[in-house]
């Protein structure tokens, strides 16, 4: 009887090391890309509209794909299901490396998005699925902990990769590694015990299309808001978003096939936690959008230095994992997940007010120090909220509540990338408008991006090309204040939504 518990014990650990690996090399690709969307804006002339979409792409797809994921693992074995989400990796990458064009890169990240879409809540079901109570909450932190060692590898990969063989050669390292981890992963689910059943799949098309609608028409709304919130391309498109994603939610209440298992929010402490990993993303998905352009580009720290100089609130993220068992004992999950979204707020409103010192020293620190309260909140916050969730799900269910966990943050990362790439473009065109004029230089002189006005200062003369990057450069860090304090704002309302429903669930429970 020990031998047999000795042995599985050793499969649930090659298991969990395997799938902690998976998290690990999706999170590299992640900022690995992000790193390298200066350099992609130069191959391809991209604005700040054009990048939002090459990264709202994967976001938008990996929505869509989430729920449906959740829907198969849990009728035809999670296991079976996290494979092909790999495959769709590998495919993805082929056509990235060889991408000719801002469609075909498209059309990578969007194959990526989906391959995530699938690969992360199986992951996270099949956690759910392999341990238990104690065993659970220590198997949840090992993979928040997976995803955030990814952070500091990812702008380190990037940036060499970018700096030696171009921005093609992140396509072609995550074909490469996506292909070791298939292997792995298929070998340590199949010695682990690990369900492999198959079953009949029948697809809620119907509900699936809505959804990904919605979310499609609502991301191009946030896009076209960098023009103006007011704008019927702006307005229009969210509300019709809004009202596709409600008409979704509705119809699949009375499907007799529902998409989404939508009675595990009826719990309140699930529900609070959605909001608040949400959260998580917007953040992450907003720092790492708007951030490589500052290091790299304003400050002129080229590709690597720009992506190490991230590693702030890396380190801070790494703190907060090995940290969240310590303090979840001493606050309980729910004081843990709302300390990190407090954290979080101050770390983004501390970014923001480093902007006023621009590129001075002081500046420099104080910006460090925004990174290292963000990434404490980040590291903190996952595995505490995944755990704290998770826990309230029923193993029969695990898939669909760990898909629409996944759904609400990546509705984060949506609405993070549009907010801070709105709110960022159009602040940073009306303040390069104010400072062109001041500055002598033609008022509609801008690109639309400061790594495309630095590009073009390039090709002027010196005097005016340093006035035009001095002219870009102070409308970024203006554009940058403005997009922190924002975020800040919206992570302490969410605050105070997580506190009120949280709070009213744990009075239910004392009460029964």
């Amino acid at each position: 009887m020990e031998l047999m518990d000795d042995k599985k014990q050793r499969g649930l650990r090659r298991s969990l090391i395997c799938l902690c690996a998976a998290e690990t090399v999706m999170m590299i690709n992640t900022t690995a890309f992000n790193v390298a969307l200066p350099s992609i804006s130069e191959s391809f002339a991209a604005g700040t509209d054009a990048q939002q979409w090459i990264v709202s792409s994967y976001n938008l797809v990996f929505a869509a794909v989430v729920l449906l994921a959740g829907f198969a693992g849990d009728r035809i074995g999670h296991a079976r299901t996290m494979i092909a989400g790999l495959w769709l990796f590998v495919v993805a990458s082929v056509i990235g490396v060889f991408a000719g064009n801002i469609p075909m890169l498209l059309a990578s990240r969007a194959l990526m998005g989906a391959g995530a879409g699938i690969v992360i809540p199986m992951g996270q079901a099949l956690l759910s699925l392999m341990f238990q109570g104690g065993g659970l909450s220590g198997a949840m932190t090992a993979w928040a902990i997976a995803g955030t060692l990814g952070v500091p590898f990812g702008p380190l990969v990037g940036g060499v990769l970018t700096a030696t063989l171009g921005w093609r050669g992140i396509f072609g390292f995550d074909g490469v590694v996506f292909l070791v981890v298939i292997i792995l992963v298929w070998a340590s689910t199949s010695r682990g015990g690990v369900s492999r059943r198959g079953g009949k799949l029948q697809v809620p098309w119907a509900s699936v299309a809505m959804m990904f609608a919605g979310f499609s028409l609502f991301s191009a709304g946030l896009v076209n808001a960098q023009h103006g919130f007011l704008a019927l391309t702006s307005w229009a498109p969210m509300l019709g978003g809004l009202m596709l994603i409600a008409g979704f939610v509705l119809h699949d209440r009375v499907s007799r096939n529902p998409l989404m298992e939508l009675g595990l929010m009826r719990d309140r402490s699930f529900a609070a936690c959605a909001p608040a990993l949400m959260m998580l993303n917007f953040s992450m998905y907003g720092i790492i959008f708007i951030m490589p352009a500052y290091l790299e580009t304003v400050l002129r720290h080229g590709v690597l230095v720009g992506g190490l100089m991230l590693t702030p609130l890396v380190v801070a993220s790494i703190v907060g994992s090995l940290s969240n068992s310590h303090i979840a004992s001493r606050i309980g999950l729910r004081g843990t997940s709302l300390l990190a979204l407090a954290f979080l707020a101050t770390g983004m409103a501390v970014m923001g007010i480093a902007m006023r010192w621009h590129e001075d020293i002081i500046g420099q620190a104080v910006v460090a120090a925004g990174q290292l309260l963000a990434g404490f909140g980040l590291g903190a916050g996952q595995p505490a909220m995944l755990t704290w969730a998770m826990g309230r799900v029923p193993n029969g269910r695990s898939g669909a509540g760990s898909s629409l966990l996944t759904v609400f943050r990546q509705f984060g990362s949506i609405i993070g990338v549009g907010i801070f790439g709105s709110v960022q473009g159009g602040l940073y065109v009306s303040r390069f408008h104010d400072g062109a004029l001041a500055a002598g230089l033609a008022a509609d002189s801008s690109a639309g991006s400061v790594t495309l006005d630095f590009q073009w200062a390039d090709g002027l003369a010196s005097t005016s090309a340093e006035a035009l990057r001095q002219v870009a450069s102070d409308a970024y860090e203006t554009a940058m204040l403005g997009s922190f304090v924002s975020a800040a704002a919206v992570i302490v309302v969410t605050l105070a939504i997580v506190t009120i429903l949280s709070g009213e669930a744990s009075r239910s429970a004392r009460q029964s």
